[in-house]
């Protein structure tokens, strides 16, 4: 049975992670209008800085929205380097907080697929009040499903600090898939997960939903400025890796 609430998700792609966005410098940035036909041409597609936003579910309740900066580059004739900079809207003073950090290698492979590990830590709740740290290891495998689409499986591992018992201390994350689609410069991601910790005798199991959409651009904090201007859900307990 799958228990909701506990701990709040930070940030990817994951994500997880899950996040999961990528990006070059905006001088290269390829046209997104015609939807590319492989991997490789997807993420040059990519190129330059984008911002959007993060819906995060777990067990079907929704968190307050997230945001993110991510920026790509290519450090070889197959891979890419991405960082995404995560952030929440405090409640009181409407400021961006910065919440998280996660660095993804894409490798692509000669077959066409490619391969994502995601590497990161931030924070989460495990209540309204109390921040913990967490960290994160993620992978997927990417194939192409469809011009300007994709879709991938995956796992990984998290782990929470600070938890009574070391509860969170060795998380695995199993049962993860993604699907990614590229149309006039907006890409849209969902990514699903399984997620589970065991204590004792107990082992606590979370369905993990993230609804990600982004645009070019890197101003995150204007982003945010507008969502201030519209009502989100209240902050509910999630876990995010």
């Amino acid at each position: 049975m799958y228990k909701r609430g506990l701990i709040e998700r930070f940030s990817i792609i994951t994500a997880i992670a899950a996040i999961i966005i990528f990006m070059l410098p905006v001088g290269s940035r390829s046209n997104t209008s015609t939807a590319p036909k492989d991997i490789d041409g997807f993420f040059r597609a990519l190129v330059g800085d984008w911002v959007g936003s993060v819906e995060q579910y777990t067990g079907g309740v929704r968190a307050a929205n997230k945001y993110f900066h991510a920026v790509t580059k290519q450090t070889s004739s197959d891979t890419y380097q991405s960082t995404f900079t995560y952030y929440r809207i405090d409640k009181k003073t409407h400021a961006g907080v910065m919440i998280g950090t996660t660095t993804m290698t894409t490798k692509i492979s000669p077959d066409g697929s490619a391969t994502n590990t995601m590497v990161g830590k931030g924070e989460v709740f495990i209540n309204p009040r109390t921040l913990k740290q967490e960290t994160h290891e993620l992978y997927e495998v990417l194939r192409m499903s469809a011009p300007g689409a994709m879709e991938g499986k995956g796992g990984g591992k998290v782990s929470v600090l600070g938890l009574a018992m070391d509860a969170g201390k060795s998380g695995k994350v199993s049962h993860q898939t993604s699907t990614w689609k590229l149309n006039n410069d907006t890409l849209n991601i969902t990514q699903r997960l399984k997620a589970s910790f065991h204590v004792l005798f107990f082992n606590m199991k979370y369905e993990i939903e993230d609804r990600l959409e982004a645009k070019p651009g890197d101003d995150v904090l204007g982003l945010m400025k507008d969502a201030v201007n519209n009502t989100e859900p209240e902050e509910s307990t999630i876990f995010y890796p």
